[in-house]
């Protein structure tokens, strides 16, 4: 291990004393700025908020869920769907059999608790199948007639059967255990049925939106049917959605309705809260109403992890093309929402909704910003850093090796690590004497020569400037004079320094010094129409 690290301490060092070029050099540093540069720029981009990610990521977070549940929504509606269907057929078709065995009509039935219970008899044999295969909490029946048309209540009071799960689940119930919540005592003394703690005789269809105007409606080759909004039932602490499916005769005698019920419950189980890096994802159907979400009127998921309550009326007070900012009653949620292809009562329309509290999504996105500031703040910070240690390393030497060469300093073989300056020296001490034109360095030939030829491109204006440089003028000098304003004169050494290739009065001075202590300052001397007075060139 020792002897590899010497290897490579080695390596290191011929690395960092390999004589290069000083335009390479000066290229490593410019580079370094321009990173800077760079870094700087983005700091700032990243400061509004531009180049983050973190509005996609939530975005795409919310989408997928959205797919997710929205999918798992809508199949399982249609699964009660296409069971309340065939149970409303079933159910029509046998009650309209045993209606025309006894040459009776629906209302024929009121005051005949005898026929009645043979009808609730048929209703639990499909209300039973029906929750067993359909995987509902509730399914229900009922017709249209009542046992007793004397009691108050009577006008609202409906013969029927409604059957609920005892413990709801998320998960497949292979063999559900029922409870009896509406319908004939008898029912559930044949069945070994329980009675719900909140059981009665008949079911109220006051609590059932919409019953009267489907009892007025003709029939139709397919029923028509809605999901009506959440409702408690009566007496209990429980909240459900019902799906409502009219019963009809061929002839299309009103025969009442029956449905499917969707358990608050079991949403909430069915739908837990998802955990994601911006917070809890809330799943939510609900209706729409003037562009507000009425969960107070339809189902959320599990809610761990925020303050939402089903008894909001959440409203979009804000909309992007990446998701909507929902306003609820105790704090704002971010959120996005899909129609929902059910009917509902009312005419309304339903959708299906994924929601995440702002706060917990503009924490993350805070936090989100202050890493990647904090990365480029790095970044930028390493590179001016480096680009200092470049400048220290490589650009010092230089202007150092120029003011040897000024002040006739001798350097031995190795002193400067670049090559132009070594071969001059060298060529120096070989020379002992003034070199002659021509008789320099090819490389510091062609310098002296591509530098004479930049001169020859200045305007009168330009080179009178240049001259001021020449003979030893500081640039705050120059406006007195020249007669000229100094912004003139900045405007002058600007082109100057693009037109010879430089980047700043040093460098000028350096090439200048180079020219006059080589003999060779004769290579810049134009014919310009203004020239220097006397007075000022013997300055």
């Amino acid at each position: 291990m020792a002897n590899t690290l010497k290897e490579l301490e080695k390596i290191l060092n011929l690395s960092l004393n390999h004589k290069v070029t000083m335009h390479r050099k000066l290229m490593m540093y410019l580079l370094c700025l321009i990173l800077a540069a760079s870094g700087i720029l983005l700091l700032l981009l990243t400061a509004i908020g531009r180049p983050l990610k973190a509005e996609m990521q939530i975005t795409q977070a919310m989408e997928n869920q959205l797919s997710s549940v929205s999918d798992k929504v809508s199949e399982e509606l249609d699964t009660y769907t296409g069971y309340g269907l065939q149970l409303s057929r079933e159910l029509g078709q046998n009650i309209e059999d045993y209606l025309d065995e006894k040459e009776m009509s629906v209302s024929d039935l009121n005051d005949r608790p005898e026929l009645l219970l043979e009808i609730q008899k048929m209703m639990y044999s499909e209300l039973n199948t029906t929750i067993r295969l359909g995987r509902s909490s509730g399914a229900f029946a009922l017709v249209n007639a009542t046992i007793n048309t004397q009691i108050p209540e009577a006008a609202q009071s409906r013969c029927g059967v409604y059957l609920r799960l005892i413990n709801v689940s998320s998960n497949v119930i292979l063999s559900p255990e029922t409870i009896l919540f509406r319908g004939n005592t008898e029912i559930a003394n044949e069945n070994g049925l329980e009675l719900h703690n909140r059981w009665n005789m008949e079911l109220d269809t006051g609590e059932l939106p919409g019953y009267e105007t489907l009892k007025e409606s003709s029939a139709q080759p397919e029923p028509s049917y809605y999901w009506i909004s959440r409702m408690n039932l009566k007496n209990t602490w429980e909240d459900v959605i019902l799906l409502l499916i009219p019963m009809y005769t061929e002839t299309g005698e009103f025969l009442g309705v029956c449905g499917i019920e969707l358990n608050a419950v079991h949403f909430g189980l069915e739908y837990p809260a998802a955990v994601s890096p911006y917070g809890s994802m809330i799943t939510a159907i609900a209706p729409v109403e003037k562009g507000n979400l009425r969960l107070d009127q339809g189902m959320t998921g599990n809610t761990e992890g925020s303050w939402l309550g089903n008894d909001e009326s959440m409203s979009i007070i804000a909309e992007n093309t990446n998701y909507s900012t929902y306003r609820s009653s105790k704090c704002d949620y971010y959120g996005i929402q899909k129609p929902l292809d059910i009917p509902g009562s009312s005419g309304q329309d339903w959708a299906v909704a994924v929601l995440i509290p702002r706060e917990s999504c503009d924490r993350y996105i805070l936090k989100n910003r202050a890493c990647m500031m904090g990365i480029i703040t790095g970044f930028v910070l390493i590179m001016i850093a480096l680009a200092w240690m470049l400048s220290k390393k490589f650009v010092r030497p230089i202007l150092q090796g120029f003011q040897d060469i000024r002040n006739g300093q001798e350097s031995g073989d190795g002193k400067y690590s670049f090559s132009e300056l070594e071969e001059l020296y060298r060529w120096l001490a070989e020379r002992g004497k003034t070199p002659e034109a021509g008789e320099l360095p090819p490389n510091m030939a062609d310098l002296f020569e591509h530098f004479a030829q930049n001169v020859k491109t200045l305007t009168n204006a330009e080179y009178n400037i240049l001259r001021y440089y020449m003979n030893g003028y500081e640039v705050s000098q120059i406006p007195t004079a020249a007669c000229i304003s100094m912004s003139t004169v900045k405007k002058h050494n600007g082109n100057i320094y693009r037109k010879l290739e430089i980047s700043s009065n040093e460098e000028l001075m350096m090439y200048l010094d180079l020219f006059r202590r080589c003999d060779l300052i004769e290579k810049l001397q134009l014919d310009v129409k203004t020239d220097i007075s006397e007075a000022e060139t013997d300055k």
